[in-house]
């Protein structure tokens, strides 16, 4: 659960993001895309990696986690009736991703990951995973508040607003993730390359958020789940395609 003053930082976010939007949507023909370029080398997002020099490349050990938001290519494509919301189609979904987006970014960042990618309808995040016994079971556990934290803001301020600004009704996300090595390093031709993480918790966390207001945890993830004496969390097992095998995670209420 989130503390009374992330809750106000996360609603104005919204509202801001929402208001920015709607500017936006007004004046679509003026905006302009900018670059910054770094010629040695390139700054990133990238948890602990805040920098990658020109030919470098990492690695490390992380958690992705991937939040997509269900059903945007539907919102998209048929129009939903004039006598249940105020904005359609594209409009609709700039406005849902809008407030969604920023405020997954920022539960995210309240947990000290970061997000590395923002994917249209979803955003791609990073944890840094210590060598540390007692750190990594932290970051864990960071991982899974964050995850739950995603959900608990999609319902109760992400939702709300929509729905008062635009009387839209509730998106649901799903929630994917997933530990193992990845590799740091640049993809692309200058000046438009990028630095990508490039591992098996990325590709798993993208296959695992394919619930409705739920979170799939990775196997090798759940390998690794501290265990403690009367734990609130337990998982339920399910296989997704291509023999990819999840966990549900539940927070048992006691």
């Amino acid at each position: 659960m989130l503390l009374e003053k992330q809750e106000k930082e996360i609603e104005k976010l919204i509202n801001d993001s929402l208001n920015k939007a709607e500017e936006m949507w007004e004046n679509v023909g003026e905006l302009k895309k900018a670059t910054t370029l770094f010629s040695e080398g390139m700054r990133t997002y990238i948890p602990g990696h805040p920098y990658l020099k020109e030919n470098e490349y990492k690695s490390d050990q992380f958690i992705a986690m991937m939040v997509d938001m269900r059903d945007s290519t539907k919102h998209l494509r048929q129009s939903i009736s004039a006598k249940i919301a105020r904005v359609d189609l594209m409009q609709r979904v700039f406005y849902e991703v809008s407030a969604l987006l920023p405020a997954m970014a920022k539960v995210i960042e309240f947990e000290d990951g970061a997000v590395t990618e923002y994917l249209g309808d979803g955003v791609l995040s990073l944890f840094q995973v210590s060598k540390n016994e007692e750190e990594k079971k932290q970051i864990i556990y960071a991982s899974s508040r964050a995850a739950q934290n995603c959900i608990y803001v999609v319902n109760y301020f992400v939702n709300t607003i929509l729905n008062k600004r635009y009387n839209l009704p509730p998106i649901q996300i799903g929630v994917g993730v997933a530990f193992s090595d990845a590799i740091i390093t640049k993809f692309g031709i200058p000046p438009n390359s990028q630095v990508k993480v490039i591992g098996q918790c990325v590709y798993f966390a993208s296959n695992l958020a394919k619930g409705r207001n739920e979170i799939y945890v990775h196997e090798w993830l759940e390998n690794i789940w501290p265990s403690a004496k009367n734990g609130k969390i337990r998982f339920t097992a399910r296989e997704f395609r291509d023999n990819i095998k999840g966990f549900l995670l539940n927070e048992v209420q006691k």
